[in-house]
């Protein structure tokens, strides 16, 4: 069986060749296929109507069939099952980027498991999963002999990255080096995204973990003693990669440009409820920069404009309608502050309290302006 980018129109036998037949509804950059003897099961989306469809294969790769021999830890694998939590999860993350950045101009979408043990890839209407995210936590511990918490993190998180393609690698593309748009920071943001609106009411651990292994990935020190972050700001690019620093271009325009947009969306949170969605002007920023980049480029500078147009008053720091001192230090700088919180809660008058907070900024050039949101949640007592 082939799976292709589109949507299958026909299939047919040519001089002993199995020929399928493939048509994209919208011009397409780049195409791939899977092909092996796959079993296919789909799962219905009454929300947002994507045509969702997971391919599954019975035998493991040769590099991996010796481990399903007799009580071998991969005896237990049921790819069936495993498909369909990852469709779960794709349908998930297709319903959550609808809303956050708009219908994905394709109708359907396919999951594949491919031989690969820790890679993934997104094509337009199509997945590869590497055949980790079809090997449950046991198995994956009964296979290491131990929990490797990184990998058990890319595992989480490498189907709504692959998904979240969809829109920007396929649906918006444009310069690898831009915050913006590009293959490498958005799906890193919406993977994070997933773990928030997706997962049920039990999410902040995960959240808080993955967004600790992004912070990790752009501020650790290697070997030679620098941090991704060291190399170059983060428009650079590719070109932030060196001998001595193979992996910054992952850690800065991967994990950094993501931070950069949750930034974004914290800054732009409604914390006094004008709109049904505290997340509107965030929502309203990403359907714009998508919806103006179908057919035109991406770069950082259009994104910078986009945003410009969909800032709060709040991030007018600068009283010019400009975000110079957003981008500025965070996309063409490298420091990165520390902040140290304290609060003191006092009883107040009546039955009210007083809660003094304090936050301090450091390491960073006294000119550093940011804005630091505070949200307070009060719970009833019973």
């Amino acid at each position: 069986m082939v799976i292709s980018v589109g949507k299958l129109q026909g299939q047919s036998e040519e001089s002993g060749f199995a020929v399928s037949h493939w048509v994209t509804s919208v011009p397409v950059a780049v195409a791939g296929f899977n092909y092996g003897k796959y079993q296919r099961i789909e799962i219905p989306d009454t929300v947002t109507h994507y045509d969702i469809a997971g391919y599954y294969l019975t035998d493991l790769p040769d590099n991996l069939a010796s481990y399903a021999r007799g009580n071998g830890p991969l005896a237990s694998m049921a790819p069936k099952s495993m498909t369909s939590y990852a469709l779960e999860q794709a349908r998930a993350q297709m319903q959550v980027c609808t809303i956050f950045f708009g219908k994905a101009p394709y109708e359907n979408l396919a999951i594949t498991e491919q031989p690969n043990f820790n890679f993934g890839q997104s094509w337009p209407s199509l997945v590869y999963l590497p055949i980790s995210a079809y090997i449950d936590s046991t198995q994956r511990w009964r296979l290491f002999g131990t929990i490797d918490s990184n990998f058990t993190g890319f595992v989480q998180e490498v189907t709504p990255h692959e998904v979240a393609h969809q829109w920007f690698g396929h649906s918006v593309a444009g310069p690898r080096t831009m915050i913006s748009g590009s293959r490498r920071d958005l799906p890193i943001f919406a993977a994070g995204l997933y773990l928030e609106e997706a997962t049920g009411p039990k999410w902040q651990k995960d959240y808080d973990e993955y967004w600790d292994r992004q912070k990790r990935r752009i501020l650790d020190k290697n070997t030679y003693g620098i941090a991704s972050n060291d190399a170059g700001p983060l428009w650079l690019g590719l070109r932030l990669i060196s001998p001595k620093t193979p992996r910054a271009y992952q850690g800065v325009t991967y994990s950094k440009g993501a931070y950069v947009l949750l930034m974004l969306k914290s800054l732009m949170f409604d914390d006094q409820h004008t709109s049904d969605n505290p997340n509107q002007a965030f929502i309203d920023m990403m359907h714009d920069f998508i919806s103006s980049h179908q057919t035109t480029p991406a770069s950082t500078e259009s994104f910078k404009a986009i945003a410009e147009k969909h800032m709060t008053k709040s991030m007018d720091l600068q009283g010019n309608g400009k975000l110079d001192w957003f981008f500025q230090e965070w996309v063409y700088g490298t420091q990165v502050p520390r902040y140290q919180f304290k609060y003191e809660v006092q009883p107040g008058d009546g039955k009210g309290v007083k809660v003094h907070v304090e936050i301090t900024q450091s390491e960073v050039d006294p000119s550093f302006a940011m804005l630091v949101p505070v949200l307070c949640r009060f719970l009833a007592r019973e």
